[in-house]
């Protein structure tokens, strides 16, 4: 895929400078950013306050791509895509929850453990060739930081903790670490492109 050429025009000495307008709305620009942009930046998911018993999960839609971040019985948490690996259909509904100590697909049932291996298959011999080993829950690139849980759906950006040294020390005096939900998040999505946010 390729967006069209940004046209480079030197700016008079003084003159603001800025992004041309098209790159605020144009589809094809948009799922080169999906690509090279938000695939390969961490996202924050949750805090590991929000799941602090085993089996407790937290969703997260990001692009059309849906994450559960969960704790296991050996009280780690892990993230996975949240998408059964028999016809990917979703997993566990709602922001966040408690499952218990198994993920069952409401399709067809396969089971999981928390841990993300493939426990249980429906008519398991119908599935030749099917290697449990293989087919457990498909994990996302998980980084801990301050409490804090975030993940990425492919290679780029360096680690949270590195992109965040120069601020450590600051953030210390926090203990973000210790934080503890008081209540819901409400999000109110908009209908800008998220330049118009940074901006």
């Amino acid at each position: 895929m390729s967006a069209r050429a940004i046209d480079i025009v030197p700016a008079a000495e003084g003159e603001a400078v800025g992004l041309p307008g098209w790159i605020y709305r144009d589809p094809e620009f948009f799922e080169l950013e999906k690509e090279l942009v938000f695939r390969q930046s961490w996202q924050i998911v949750c805090h590991l306050n929000d799941v602090p018993r085993s089996g407790d999960f937290h969703t997260f839609d990001f692009l059309g791509q849906g994450v559960v971040v969960i704790r296991g019985e050996d009280g780690q948490v892990r993230s996975f895509h949240n998408a059964c690996r028999h016809r990917a259909a979703r997993l566990l509904d709602g922001p966040k929850g408690r499952c218990g100590r198994r993920i069952t697909c409401p399709y067809h049932a396969w089971t999981y453990g928390l841990d993300g291996r493939l426990l249980a298959v429906p008519q398991r011999d119908a599935y030749e060739g099917l290697e449990p080993e293989r087919h457990g829950l498909a994990p996302l690139e998980q980084e801990i930081f301050m409490g804090f849980v975030f993940v990425r759906f492919a290679p780029g950006l360096p680690s949270v903790r590195e992109m965040a040294a120069p601020y450590v020390h600051e953030l210390e005096a926090y203990r973000l670490e210790e934080l503890m939900p008081q209540g819901r998040v409400t999000l109110r999505p908009r209908a800008v492109n998220w330049k118009n946010v940074a901006d």
